[in-house]
């Protein structure tokens, strides 16, 4: 005898009989049913009468045929229905898996993500031409404030602070290399010590950057400093400048892709030498998409590869 059911009997509705009952109707019948979905006869019985019992309502007369009631013919394309949305979803997350969809959302500054990342990503894209790219350009100080809000899932750039709510990987560390247009004094040399440089001007694109290096240079010489003679927001303005005679620059050394575009030379410094550890950026907590993953293992061969 079947019940009326009750909030509670209707949480044990589960797929298997809605599989169970969904196979019963297009076969005609329990045993040929229970081939299809590789289940015994009387579990295919049982799995129909539980689902029957939860619902309360009786959906196959049981005859010499097996038949569909009234209430049965109402309710199987709702049952068709769900397990056909359960099919997209187990399809979409295997296309997820599979990197066949999805969307990568990276912040990096402006000059990494035209050069260094932008080469990472171009082997990203031929290898997942199906996934979506959204990609930030945005100064090194900005890039922790948008993966914060979520702007971007990850992110690229120089050591910042991050507070409590962004993680940091250590990604790789990049070297400093003194700029100077083609025709300075020591556009011919392979590597000028910081002791040289003393009497000489600076772009500045970076307040937080300019501070790194005077900490640095302090260390090593506490007479050494850095007289500015323009400060701007850009490297690529920084770069720009220095092509003109307004100063020299140290800059990441990918930025040297450039160097022909402003007539340029980058030189190795020494004594110190000078690196800038770059890290990866993502909201603490939350799990990287695969798209994100993959992405992070094609950075982190890279930097492995120099």
């Amino acid at each position: 005898m079947l019940v009326q059911p009750s909030s509670s009997n209707l949480q044990a509705l589960s797929l298997r009989q809605m599989r169970a009952f969904a196979a019963v109707a297009r076969a005609g019948s329990f045993t040929a049913a229970a081939r299809q979905v590789n289940l015994t006869q009387s579990a295919v019985s049982m799995l129909v009468q539980q689902l029957e019992e939860t619902l309360g309502l009786q959906l196959f007369d049981r005859g010499q045929r097996v038949t569909l009631t009234e209430a049965g013919r109402q309710l199987l394309p709702l049952a068709r229905r769900i397990l056909d949305d359960l099919q997209q979803m187990v399809e979409g997350a295997s296309d997820l898996r599979s990197l066949r969809t999805g969307l990568l959302r990276v912040v990096a500054p402006q000059m990494l993500a035209c050069t260094w990342v932008a080469a990472v990503l171009g082997t990203f894209e031929a290898a997942h031409p199906e996934v979506g790219l959204r990609m930030a350009d945005a100064t090194a100080d900005e890039v922790v404030g948008i993966v914060r809000r979520g702007e971007a899932e990850l992110g690229v750039g120089p050591e910042r602070p991050t507070g409590e709510d962004v993680a940091r990987t250590f990604l790789m560390d990049v070297p400093i290399r003194l700029v100077c247009p083609v025709g300075h004094p020591l556009a011919q040399r392979k590597a000028v010590a910081w002791d040289e440089l003393r009497y000489e001007r600076w772009v500045i694109y970076s307040s937080e950057f300019n501070r790194h290096l005077e900490r640095r240079l302090q260390a090593h010489d506490a007479s050494l400093s850095l007289q500015t003679a323009a400060e701007v927001e850009y490297l690529t303005t920084a770069l720009a400048l220095v092509g003109v005679g307004t100063g020299l620059a140290a800059v990441p050394d990918y930025a040297r892709l450039f160097a022909g575009n402003f007539g340029l030379r980058f030189i190795e410094l020494q004594g110190p030498e000078m690196h800038r550890p770059y890290y990866l950026y993502q909201r603490r907590g939350l799990a990287l998409s695969q798209p994100a993953l993959a992405f992070v293992g094609l950075l982190l061969k890279h930097a492995a590869g120099g």
